[in-house]
């Protein structure tokens, strides 16, 4: 499996600490270098989904998973 070079900081990122939920405005600013409070992008998200595709793909499901209204985890 190959990842994108921001699909794997991004999964570099949750990985960083499992348990934690990282907000998008988080992701936004460690992986892609935006600190712009209040952007509104699906920048974060279009990433995750194909992050979880390639994963799946792999035979890991149920690995990146939103946490509606607060942002992103990953279940291990």
């Amino acid at each position: 499996m190959r990842l994108a070079g921001r699909e794997f900081e991004l999964a570099a990122k949750l990985a960083s600490d499992p348990r934690r939920v990282f907000t998008k405005a988080e992701l936004l600013r460690d992986v892609w270098g935006i600190r712009s409070p209040g952007i509104r992008t699906r920048t974060v998200d279009s990433h995750a989904s194909r992050l979880r595709r390639k994963l799946e793909a792999a035979g890991v499901e149920n690995v990146v998973v939103n946490e509606w209204g607060r942002g992103y985890r990953l279940l291990l």
